[in-house]
Parts: C-alpha cells; structure tokens; sequence
C-alpha cells in the first residue's frame, strides 16, 4: 500500500492502460478493413454501369449506324407518322429533320458515353487500388461520383430529349430502358455517397 503513493501504478490501472492501447489498435485495425471494404464495393458498383456504358460507346463507335437509325428516326418522328399519324399530326411540330442536327445529336451521344465511361472505369479502378493500400481513396471516390452522375445525367437526357420528340408513343421500350438506367444509376449514387 505504501508503494502506491511513491508513483508505481498498480498492476490494475497497468493493465488498464494497456488493455485501453489494444482497443485503440484493433479499433483502427477494424476502421482501415472496413475501409478497405468500402473501396472494394465502390470499385465493384461503379465498375458494372462503366463497364456497360462503355460498351455502348464502343460500340456506337464501332457500327454506328446500329444506334444512329434509331436516333435519326425519334428524332424525325418518321416511325410515328407511320405507325401514329394520328399522333403525328399534332406533335410533329418537334421533329428534328436537319441531318445536321441529327449527326451532333448523335456525336454528342457518343462523346458524352465515352467521357463517362472513362471517369467510370478510372474511378473504379482507382477504388480498387485503395481496396489494395495503394493510396487514398479520395480522388478516386470523386471521380466514381462524377462519372456516375454523368451515367444518370446520360440517360436522363435521353428521357428529356425523348419527351421533346414524345418518343414514348413508338419507342415505348427505349424509354423503359432509359428509365431503369437512370434509376441504376441513382442507386450507385446513393451508395457512393452513403458508403
């Protein structure tokens, strides 16, 4: 009892600070694996919407009259004369018949498909080299969002401009696809940003 009031600590209040060190440890030991799961779920759910955009633009690139027909006709409307003249007589006002325009409408597509896929693919492989312990996640985190509001902003376009030309009457199916891309993309956001 004696010793206690000469500064040696009893075994206890010892023990106590190096039971509190080893939590300490283990408490960022678990911090950094969490962190390393994070990367690696960020890394995957950016990879899968990157990864299909970016086929989309290769291939849009690669055999574009597969996708530009079917731009160049929403746009002109020519399938709904056809098959809704009915239709077609009040809103055909909208058609955007200047070849032209169609070719930039088109263009635009593509080179905006590629932009995101690349900051999707990047942002994805820069996560999984967090997941690793290359370097922080930071920028790569900021670069997954952005390419992913650009994923979203894409096909929210297409369902923008579709409602311009009212693409929804003939081309009920691409509007359906658009819709489930955007939300897609929503939900890999949402993640990103709560993860």
């Amino acid at each position: 009892m004696g010793d206690l009031g000469k500064g040696v600590s009893p075994p206890l209040i010892g023990g106590t600070r190096l039971a509190g060190n080893l939590l300490r440890e283990t408490q960022i030991k678990v911090e950094m694996e969490v962190a390393v799961l994070i990367a690696w779920v960020e890394a995957l759910l950016v990879a899968a919407p990157g990864a299909w955009i970016a086929i989309g633009a290769f291939e849009n690139i690669r055999v574009p009259k597969a996708n530009r027909d079917m731009v160049v006709d929403v746009l002109a409307m020519t399938s709904m004369k056809a098959q809704f003249p009915d239709y077609y007589a009040i809103v055909s006002a909208n058609r955007i018949e200047s070849r032209r325009l169609q070719r930039i409408a088109f263009g635009a597509i593509v080179v905006t498909e590629s932009v995101v896929a690349v900051a999707m693919l990047f942002g994805a492989l820069g996560l999984a080299g967090a997941g690793i312990g290359l370097w922080n996640a930071v920028v790569p985190h900021g670069i997954a969002v952005a390419g992913t509001l650009g994923f979203t902003m894409v096909w929210s376009g297409f369902l923008v401009g579709g409602q311009w030309v009212h693409y929804w009457i003939v081309h009920q199916d691409a509007q359906h696809t658009h819709f489930m891309l955007v939300l897609w993309g929503l939900a890999t956001l949402a993640l990103l940003l709560l993860l």
